[in-house]
């Protein structure tokens, strides 16, 4: 079985779906200042993305339940909740780029590109276009056609995955200015941040929507999928290819992040090494040179390896909970798959 094939062709049906929604969200908007605004959200929601959280929700309802065209539908919501987060994430971080394209706050200053205050009129816009997609997502959930018991609880799960979501923020943001950030920390961010409205999240609201309450095994294998998820996403950040991933190199070391990748060649290297690490993180003058001697240090402490053996290590472990959870096999089959897929994914 093409496995591939099955991702291609869900996020196909998923792409359509979302054209669709935004086709029906522009006719009803009246003014050009606002159907702007809805393009860029329009434009930054199906411009690339995997459509993993949609897809792992659908899969989540199927384990429990046979295959429900509605579901389709309410998955929508995963993706548009994203697009909330990573608007809101990339003013936030001051990035420009989101994907190979602009960012929507660096898109919306262009509708100000006379006024001196083209930046933060930018991203004020930015901040209206995120909450404007939170609150699509909660719409599209809400029309999909589910009973009306199933449609509270999995609204109750969204807004909760979006809270978790937003006490991980308050971490990451914190975490570049903790001396004493260590591992259990940054483990507790990838939970939260990651995990939770990345895997764990999507599969607890496909649950409900199948009128049942999370397996607890099935929570297992969502958290420790996420956090290998993030820990792959930090080494793309790091050592991926900017044409491939669509986002700067050098902008996690330049935000300062302190990724596993980070945290260990600190731990692992010495004293000079150490020293250098601490110049470059959060340094926007770093150059390509700083780059290549960070990427060999992270290599020659071990530190790169050791992120290896622990998405390796995580990914074994979630595939152990995931055969525990009674259910469709075929959907389970799917699930394990993905599980391989989100650490060998080259975006």
């Amino acid at each position: 079985m093409s496995y591939e094939r099955d991702l291609a062709e869900m996020k196909g049906q998923i792409d359509r779906s979302l054209s669709e929604f935004f086709q029906e969200k522009l006719s009803s908007v009246h003014d050009a200042l606002t159907a702007r605004v809805v393009g860029m959200i329009r434009d930054f929601t199906l411009n690339g993305g995997k459509r993993l959280r949609p897809i792992i929700s659908i899969l989540g309802h199927n384990i429990f339940e046979h295959e429900d065209g509605r579901m389709l539908k309410a998955s929508l919501a995963l993706e548009l909740a994203q697009s909330y987060l990573l608007i809101h994430d990339d003013i936030m971080d001051e990035s420009d780029m989101r994907r190979g394209r602009p960012t929507v706050h660096v898109e919306a200053g262009n509708i100000y590109a006379s006024n001196p205050r083209r930046q933060k009129l930018g991203e004020n816009i930015g901040i209206v276009a995120g909450d404007l997609a939170e609150c699509y997502a909660h719409e599209v959930l809400m029309g999909s056609g589910f009973p009306p018991e199933r449609l509270v609880r999995a609204g109750a799960e969204l807004s909760s995955i979006i809270e978790t979501t937003g006490y991980g923020q308050v971490l990451d943001i914190h975490s570049s200015h903790m001396e004493e950030f260590c591992q259990s920390d940054l483990m507790r961010l990838h939970l939260w941040k990651t995990s939770r409205y990345t895997v764990q999240g999507p599969l607890s609201f496909g649950s409900l929507l199948a009128g049942r309450d999370m397996d607890r095994n099935l929570s297992y294998y969502g958290y420790l999928a996420g956090v290998a998820f993030q820990l792959h996403d930090d080494i793309l950040g790091l050592f991926g290819n900017q044409e491939v991933t669509g986002k700067p190199v050098r902008s996690d070391v330049v935000e300062g992040k302190k990724t596993l990748l980070i945290l260990k060649a600190m731990e692992m290297s010495g004293e000079s090494e150490r020293k250098f690490i601490q110049s470059v993180l959060g340094n926007p003058g770093v150059t390509d040179d700083d780059l290549m001697r960070l990427r060999d240090i992270v290599v020659d402490s071990g530190s790169y390896q050791y992120s290896l053996d622990m998405m390796e290590r995580l990914v074994s472990r979630a595939k152990e909970y995931l055969s525990r959870v009674p259910g469709d096999e075929s959907a389970k089959d799917f699930l394990s798959w993905l599980a391989d897929f989100m650490v060998r994914r080259s975006r």
